[in-house]
């Protein structure tokens, strides 16, 4: 079920589901990236443009001082843009030394989009490689994918918290690795940035076809679309996402600004 509380042990609240240069300077869908809940842990990966005021404007709002960690996936601004006011509000301006940040190396070093300042206002900082982990964060043990096809470091996340996995495949071009990747952690839930309908301009995203080879090659229990370009947009994403359901016979899902995906009762429910 995608509720509207929050009280719920494991969940996924989109503060955005736009991607793409037009689509987030625009702000025809947000892009505050998503704040994951798995029990007393919260975790918010790729803030993005206007993530802490999203966040903020949550009823209730997301407490940023109640973070466990932040992650980017990487570093291109649709994804980072509020990293650094984000580690500021969870840390208390910098006055409490608390908190994860885990990212590539590119994003922390060198041309890095995490200010040599706010990261002394973490706790532990964790660079990202690729088929790594556990990276642990309270309940949760993160592993990442393979490194993507992308122009900067780029890795997907599997997060297994009691006997769920929830699997987040950011951007990058589709190659057939991927899915025995992918498939190899089981995730009960992927969630997956299907940023283009059809590829016409031969860019690192994904596009509808790729991630329908996805899906099947993964099969996991619920498939959850974000990250839109102005191309899926005008497809009408939540129609995309039942033609799909239909053919592929599993729960597949178009995110949408503000929605929250209650893991535990999707989950179930596919399971009954």
């Amino acid at each position: 079920m995608v509720g509207n509380s929050q009280h719920v042990s494991q969940s996924i609240l989109f503060l955005g589901s736009g991607g793409a240069r037009f689509v987030v300077a625009r702000q025809i869908r947000a892009s505050g990236g998503m704040w994951m809940r798995y029990g007393r842990t919260q975790i918010h990966v790729d803030p993005g443009p206007g993530a802490l005021v999203r966040a903020l404007s949550e009823i209730p709002a997301c407490v940023p001082g109640e973070l466990d960690a932040l992650i980017l996936s990487h570093k291109h601004l649709d994804h980072s843009n509020d990293i650094n006011i984000m580690i500021e509000a969870m840390t208390y301006g910098g006055f409490r030394k608390r908190g994860a940040l885990l990212a590539p190396a590119d994003a922390l070093r060198g041309e890095g989009v995490v200010l040599p300042y706010a990261q002394r206002f973490v706790e532990r900082i964790e660079e990202l490689k690729p088929s790594s982990g556990p990276y642990t964060v309270g309940e949760v043990e993160i592993y990442t994918s393979c490194a993507h096809m992308h122009s900067v470091q780029t890795y997907g996340l599997h997060f297994k918290h009691q006997a769920r996995t929830v699997s987040y495949l950011p951007c990058g071009r589709f190659f057939n690795e991927m899915i025995g990747d992918y498939g190899a952690h089981r995730p009960d839930v992927l969630i997956m940035n299907v940023l283009r309908y059809r590829d016409a301009m031969d860019v690192d995203h994904l596009t509808l076809d790729d991630a329908t080879h996805l899906i099947e090659g993964v099969r996991p229990k619920v498939a959850v679309f974000q990250h839109f370009g102005t191309k899926m947009l005008e497809q009408d994403p939540p129609k995309l996402a039942r033609k799909l359901e239909d053919r592929l016979g599993l729960r597949v899902l178009a995110a949408r600004d503000g929605m929250l995906l209650d893991i535990d009762t999707e989950v179930a429910a596919v399971a009954g």
